[in-house]
């Protein structure tokens, strides 16, 4: 059974919505002997369990709404604008699937469903006494707003990305299908392996990093772009490749060794948010890079979510950008794109030639990429 939690010794005895909530519950396991909450274990009868999570997601989403209304609503408001992005293009485009992380889907669909999750344990170590009152409100608010910003920081790349791609006038979707890798052909590559890259075939299925090993880095997806009329790839979460690619390399593209980046730059970490290539054909865009050679992107951009008050955040990723940009030099240059107003001496000092995109969440005003490309 659950062990009473003491607020007598809290100094919080404002007046809440959530803990007459949360008093419920506990007067509901009181009420139920077999229900056991303790901290090493967890005993709730199946009969009992609908109940029991009835009262237990009351309590969180009170608590939520309640002490958070901040970030939820901020939430809402991201979530909204992917969720309109994402419909039209899924209906642009007869897409069946978008695929990513479960947390990072939840959260753009449903901000409270993922918010909620993220107090699941701390509530259970509230009900059975492992943490006070207080602790628990100290230990959610660290969760919650470090989940907060994480998830929002995700889920602006996405935005941006299915906003931007809406831009190039997207008429059919491809993938190039790699096999996925087994642990242990991760875990005992061999260096010397090589891989065939597949040639792209048309799919109604997206996939937004997943988060899986690749034999070959190979773009999240390819469009056709109506009004380029080329086909435009894109790559998210770049990661080296294991293996190499056993075919040609398009002729039409500039390859780099990553040897001799790593002999003219050092040792070198690329880290963009987006990679963009540009194509007449389709085995043009299909490989970004395997474990020897990386493609010259026609585009990079970054994504800034929060800028806090020190512009810690943008100088990190006006450094990114810059060092991938060096690196691999975009034939149409580099984008740092903006939820909110980059201050004027911030890209002033600079001195990156990396362009400037205060977007916040209007997607029209990514057009002025798409509108610059020089084929």
């Amino acid at each position: 059974m659950a062990t009473p939690v003491n607020n007598s010794a809290s100094p919080l005895n404002e007046k809440t919505r959530w803990f007459p909530l949360f008093q419920e519950l506990m007067d509901y396991v009181d009420q139920h002997p077999d229900i056991n909450i303790q901290e090493d274990m967890v005993s709730i009868p199946r009969a009992k369990q609908p109940d029991f999570y009835e009262l237990f997601d009351a309590v969180r989403d009170a608590y939520i709404a309640e002490k958070f209304s901040g970030i939820l609503g901020e939430a809402d408001i991201l979530s909204k604008s992917y969720v309109k992005v994402e419909q039209e293009f899924i209906k642009g485009l007869g897409i069946e699937n978008i695929y990513m992380p479960n947390e990072l889907k939840r959260f753009l669909h449903e901000p409270l469903d993922q918010l909620r999750r993220e107090i699941f344990d701390p509530l259970f170590d509230l009900i059975c006494g492992k943490a006070d009152r207080e602790k628990f409100i100290s230990d959610t608010s660290l969760i919650l707003n470090q989940a907060f910003r994480q998830l929002c920081k995700d889920g602006y790349k996405k935005w941006v990305t299915l906003s931007l791609l809406k831009q190039f006038g997207p008429e059919q979707l491809y993938c190039v299908p790699l096999k996925r890798l087994g642990s242990k052909q991760v875990i005992k590559h061999s260096v010397m392996a090589k891989e065939s890259l597949p040639a792209p075939v048309k799919t109604n299925d997206l996939y937004f990093e997943v988060g899986h090993r690749q034999s070959l880095v190979v773009p999240d997806a390819i469009i056709y772009s109506g009004r380029l009329n080329k086909y435009v790839s894109f790559r998210t979460n770049f990661t080296s490749a294991l293996w190499k690619n056993s075919n040609n390399y398009s002729p039409r593209r500039e390859w780099y060794t990553i040897q001799s980046l790593v002999e003219k730059y050092g040792t070198i970490t690329i880290r963009p948010d987006l990679l963009i290539y540009i194509g007449d054909r389709l085995e043009d865009v299909s490989l970004v890079a395997d474990n020897e050679s990386i493609c010259r992107p026609d585009l990079i951009i970054g994504c800034v979510y929060d800028l806090n008050s020190n512009g810690d955040q943008l100088m990190d990723k006006i450094i990114e950008i810059k060092s991938t940009s060096q690196v691999l030099n975009p034939t149409n240059g580099s984008y740092i794109i903006s939820r909110q107003k980059i201050s004027g001496c911030a890209s002033e000092n600079t001195e990156t030639g990396v362009n400037f995109l205060e977007a916040d969440l209007e997607e029209e005003k990514l057009d002025v990429i798409v509108g610059t490309i020089k084929m």
